[in-house]
């Protein structure tokens, strides 16, 4: 296959994930990423694990409030109390925020409340806290209602499931701040907070699945035992907020993302640091992608730069893939990103697109002053030049990392009046053995990809043109948070296995029974519009493979029937599918494998 091919078909422009306007996504977000946890939760209320002090983006429950860069409001509100005679309509205007967390296909849901008054809404079912309908994966509506609805001063949020819940399908805890006395009007509280986790796989979910979930924050204030909507009508207020639709008619979702570990395959030859990913080896591997909404990454983050009337216009993706020669990591990476540049906005060499590197050796932990950094971004103002190799003085030797970009065909970088660009690519290897690692290992990293848009010097970056935007997709974290260890604390690093799978060639014959169930990368992937899937199985078993889209959705089912031992594959056609990402799940008696492709037409 010719370079220029290969690379091109590489690219997926606008069919990846679809990605509403940025400031549409910060009101009312379609969805929103669950962020993957160290290791399971301790429910008890207190949201005080380490996951929960990641940057985690909230959604938040507030009267009129007006999201900012990193985080999101609602759907909807109503005061169900303004007609009542005498009401001071909503003087409480607390502010609860919402964060979700997974360990597979156990999902996390906190909520942390500024409420002043935390009481049950005397006369009816609602307390202060959660409402949740959930689909589960057959399509039943259940509901999940954690409120404080008791009626003592010392009372926590109580959990209850709708009839058709499976058992046990949640358990939750609430925890009071110092302060906070419920159903009380003698002083303000000073609000609480809760944690509840609800095990998906009881609904019938994986941990490829996209959730359909609406969530609903109950605020009555001011309710006492004796003080209600009958005997003190102008005291008492009840506010609601929500995400999706109040009653669940309008579903949201939540996808379980973040993947912890990606798979480099091995490989007997060396590559071309040439930044062109021309290798047909780079053909046969698995891949992570880093852009918004994707079940990869772990979070996205944009900024206006102060400037309201921005609208972020190219929602760039980047496909990474991993290889390793021994201890030696290759990593190439693709970017559709059709404005190339740097933040003119600033200066030169301080953040531009690209790819930034966070890697952790074997043996030890860096704080946030001896990071170990790795970067090839776009630092020059000069339009023919590529990204250039960028090492911190923390990398162990300067020879511990090698690598190059390469500009698509059809990109001029720091230039908008040349055009949309047609993306950047590249390669580095890192010598594993440097940081200590052995054949086998698990290199631990973070990969953030910078989206400087529209700062070039030959436009104007701010009014009337509100130009310069700024984003990031990443993978692991993307910086360290203060103090001594600051930097390894909050679960900063992913890791890459150098796994023993090989490269398979095109049509190579396997003369011999597999010694473990695994799926290899569809070949060819991209695809156009057909591509094959081949797999391995230990044992005789009943096998379904089935095609999934990005939201959960099954698209094709490939095979549902008993299978020998041995070597298998499959054709895909996805002539009737629109371009994008899609999932391939294998299932063999209790095993389970999933795998990415992409549709470019």
């Amino acid at each position: 296959m010719k370079k220029a091919t290969i690379l091109l078909g590489c690219l997926i422009l606008c069919g990846l994930i679809s990605v509403v306007n940025a400031q549409q996504r910060h009101k009312d977000p379609p969805f929103m990423v669950a962020m993957s946890t160290e290791k399971p939760l301790t429910i008890d209320g207190k949201l005080d694990e380490n996951d929960w002090q990641r940057r985690i983006f909230s959604i938040n429950f507030r009267a009129k409030y007006v999201p900012d860069d990193g985080s999101y409001s609602v759907s909807g509100s109503d005061l169900p109390t303004r007609t009542l005679v005498g009401t001071k309509g909503y003087s409480d205007t607390s502010s609860a925020a919402l964060f979700f967390l997974h360990k597979g296909a156990e999902l996390y849901i906190g909520l942390k409340s500024t409420d002043s008054s935390v009481c049950k809404r005397w006369g009816s079912w609602e307390g202060d806290g959660l409402y949740i309908k959930v689909k589960s994966k057959a399509g039943l509506e259940i509901e999940y209602k954690f409120m404080y609805n008791s009626d003592t001063t010392t009372t926590r949020a109580v959990l209850e499931t709708s009839a058709n819940a499976p058992s046990s399908s949640a358990i939750g805890a609430s925890y009071n701040f110092t302060g906070t006395i419920p159903n009380d009007n003698a002083s303000k509280d000073k609000g609480y907070s809760l944690e509840l986790n609800i095990h998906l796989d009881k609904l019938g979910y994986t941990v490829v699945d996209t959730i359909p979930i609406v969530v609903t924050v109950m605020d009555p204030d001011f309710y006492t035992k004796t003080e209600d909507e009958t005997t003190a009508p102008a005291q008492v207020q009840f506010y609601k907020s929500w995400w999706g639709s109040e009653w669940g008619a309008s579903y949201s979702k939540l996808i379980l993302g973040d993947t912890p570990i990606a798979e480099a395959y091995a490989t007997t030859k060396a590559i071309t640091l040439d930044g062109k990913l021309d290798e047909p080896e780079w053909n046969h591997v698995p891949s992570i992608v880093i852009a918004p909404g994707s079940k990869d990454a772990t979070g996205w983050y944009y900024m206006q730069w102060g400037d309201t009337l921005n609208t972020y216009d190219d929602p760039s993706t980047t496909i990474v893939k991993f290889l390793h020669k021994g201890t030696d990591l290759y990593i190439g990476y693709i970017s559709n990103d059709s404005s190339v540049g740097n933040i003119n906005a600033y200066s030169a060499g301080w953040e531009a697109d690209g790819i930034d590197i966070w890697m952790r050796d074997k043996f030890s932990i860096p704080d946030k002053a001896h990071r170990q950094e790795i970067q090839m971004i776009y630092t020059s103002f000069d339009t023919t030049k590529t990204a250039p190799l960028i090492l911190n003085t923390f990398i162990p030797t300067p020879t511990s990392v090698e690598g190059a970009s390469y500009n698509l065909p059809g990109t001029v970088p720091m230039s908008e009046r040349a055009g949309k660009d047609r993306g950047y690519s590249g390669e580095l290897v890192i010598h594993g053995a440097d940081w200590g690692y052995a054949a086998g290992d698990t290199m631990l990293m973070a990969i953030i990809m910078w989206d400087m848009d529209h700062g070039s010097p030959d436009v104007t970056d701010g009014t009337p043109n509100h130009f310069t935007d700024y984003a990031k997709a990443w993978w692991g974290c993307e910086w360290a948070e203060p103090g001594p260890t600051g930097f390894d604390k909050y679960y900063l690093y992913r890791g890459v296995v150098l796994s023993p799978t090989q490269v398979q060639a095109v049509g190579e014959e396997h003369q011999i029974l597999p010694l473990e169930f695994s799926i290899g990368q569809n070949y060819p992937n991209p695809f156009n519009p057909s591509t094959t899937i081949s797999y391995s199985l230990t044992a005789e078993s009943f096998v379904s493979l089935k095609v999934y889209d990005v939201l959960g959705q099954e698209v094709a089912s490939l095979i549902q029937q008993k299978e020998k031992r041995g070597y298998h594959e499959v054709s895909f056609n996805g002539n009737n599918l629109s371009s994008g990402v899609y999932l391939y799940r294998l299932e063999a008696g209790s095993l389970i494998a999933t795998k990415k492709m992409i549709l470019m037409k």
